[in-house]
């Protein structure tokens, strides 16, 4: 008897795996026909249309403004149109307008169509990326390289400008600590950005192969710019105040920022006239915006990890041409 049952049994399970595979054969159809239904009906029958170019926006602030950077340029290359969804935080804090799928008429998940590519070395550049094929195409990754869009710098610096809203109060902060510690830019003293990111790498990225900058880099940076001007005084933002302030206490010749969202802090910054970053895409972008004289703590992943594997050896891809290491 132990032989029918068991037969039994395994024809039971055959029929329970068919029956799941062909409602999944059923849902991925469904979601063929939804999402993709309208653009194969379009191109079926010839109807012009115009090509799309998807990037999957992920992470903060900056990690979004290079992901948009990368997506304009080579969205403006294909004669392209990328899409920008309404929720997309740059549209809440730049002079960046959203590009819909239903702007167009498709379903809102067209992307989900297209030929995907991934990001190989998110903070490498790679040549291959520019030479794909002309059509609809959906990539996947972080692209933290300035070569990607550098024919586009001055239209990106354009578009990269902070709503009236997010100007208007980092203005008033910056107007507001100046006059408390009566600094006189009409008179030539330099005003220097910092960026401190500290406690989030190594709470949740420590094992992938984060670095943090030590103090004594701050300090290095900070001797830096005192050796070359006349009194700087150094604005702080950081995501680790109780920290900070340990380390720059008894310090008169700093603010540190407290209790400003993202975007504000990163406006302020960008009003000083040089930058110090410790590590991250925030003070990258802080200090590209800035233009001025950057330092950058020259060590920003653990020799071997997976975070290197992520880098072109000598770092000229990711870290912008002009910029001075530091440690």
């Amino acid at each position: 008897m132990a032989g029918p049952v068991k037969w039994k049994i395994r024809k039971t399970s055959i029929r329970y795996l068919f029956i799941v595979a062909a409602l999944f054969c059923i849902y991925y159809i469904y979601l063929c026909f939804s999402r993709c239904g309208q653009i194969l009906f379009d191109d079926f029958i010839g109807k012009p249309r115009p090509t799309f170019f998807c990037v999957n926006f992920v992470g903060g602030l900056a990690n979004h403004m290079f992901q948009y950077a990368f997506g304009y340029a080579m969205a403006e290359s294909r004669n392209s149109q990328l899409i920008v969804q309404r929720s997309n935080m740059l549209t809440n804090y730049f002079d960046i307008s959203s590009n819909t799928f239903e702007d167009h008429g498709y379903n809102s998940e067209t992307c989900w169509c297209f030929r995907t590519r991934e990001n190989d070395k998110n903070c490498g550049y790679d040549e291959r990326l520019d030479k794909l094929p002309l059509n609809d195409l959906s990539i996947i990754g972080y692209v933290q390289s300035w070569k990607y869009w550098r024919k586009n710098e001055n239209k990106l610096r354009k578009l990269f400008t902070f709503n009236d809203n997010i100007t208007i109060e980092a203005q008033n902060q910056m107007r507001s600590v100046l006059t408390q510690k009566n600094i006189k830019i009409s008179q030539g003293q330099v005003i220097v950005g910092v960026h401190i990111r500290n406690g989030d790498y190594t709470r949740k990225f420590g094992g992938y192969g984060y670095n943090i900058a030590p103090k004594e880099y701050i300090f290095s940076a900070m001797k830096y710019f005192k050796e070359r001007f006349i009194h700087p005084f150094f604005i702080v933002c950081t995501n680790e105040v109780i920290w900070t302030k340990r380390v720059l206490s008894g310090m008169t010749d700093v603010y540190i920022s407290e209790g400003n969202s993202a975007p504000v802090d990163m406006a302020l910054l960008s009003l000083t006239n040089h930058t110090i970053m410790t590590v991250g895409t925030y003070g990258w972008m802080v200090a590209w915006l800035t233009r001025g004289i950057t330092i950058y703590y020259k060590h920003p992943y653990v020799q071997g990890s997976e975070f290197a594997s992520q880098f072109h050896s000598n770092y000229s891809d990711h870290f912008y041409p002009g910029w001075i290491a530091m440690e």
